[in-house]
């Protein structure tokens, strides 16, 4: 029986196509479920989050001039929620991958309550676009830093942009 199967190249193939199919039937189906986000391990005291606050800009800050790339998620290339992902979980702060899940994250909070470290989405008719990391929300202004399409990751003041204060949604935080 051997030699008949050896003899027959198609017998050879559906066998290993039997083989192979019945593997992948004892494989778990891939976990779909939305992955809930850990507090960061440091966020235990107001003085903790502060300090968390100020390592998460100073990472930030690290990576302006980064060429902006759609779907870019290192330094080689950000797109913007690739690279607020990237500065949180580098302060291990889990956080999604897209801004649309992002947006889903924390809690929602006024955007004149916005802290250092806080995200502002960005986007129209409700839906989310963009995504930015607050570094500034005082007297001088709400500044934010981000990975844009046009100049890669810069810091700015949106105070008085059109631009951006048209396309302002809302803001969460992440830290508490």
């Amino acid at each position: 029986m051997l030699t008949k199967i050896l003899g027959n190249p198609w017998l050879i193939f559906g066998t290993l196509l039997l083989f192979f199919l019945s593997a992948c039937t004892a494989l778990r189906p891939a976990d779909t479920s939305t992955p809930q986000p850990r507090k960061p391990r440091s966020a235990t005291s107001s003085k903790n989050i502060s300090s968390l606050r100020t390592n998460i800009i100073r990472t930030a800050r690290r990576y302006k001039g980064s060429k902006y790339k759609y779907g870019g998620t290192t330094p080689k290339g950000f797109d913007c929620s690739g690279f607020t992902s990237y500065v949180l979980i580098k302060n291990k702060v889990d956080l999604h991958r897209t801004s649309g899940a992002q947006a889903k994250q924390g809690k929602k909070i006024r955007t004149v309550a916005a802290q250092p470290g806080d995200l502002l989405f960005f986007g129209s008719s409700g839906k989310v676009s963009h995504v930015a990391i607050v570094t500034q929300n005082n007297s001088d202004g709400l500044k934010v830093i981000h990975s844009t399409s046009s100049k890669g990751v810069i810091e700015q003041n949106i105070t008085h942009s059109d631009y951006w204060q048209s396309r302002l949604l809302f803001a969460r935080r992440i830290l508490e």
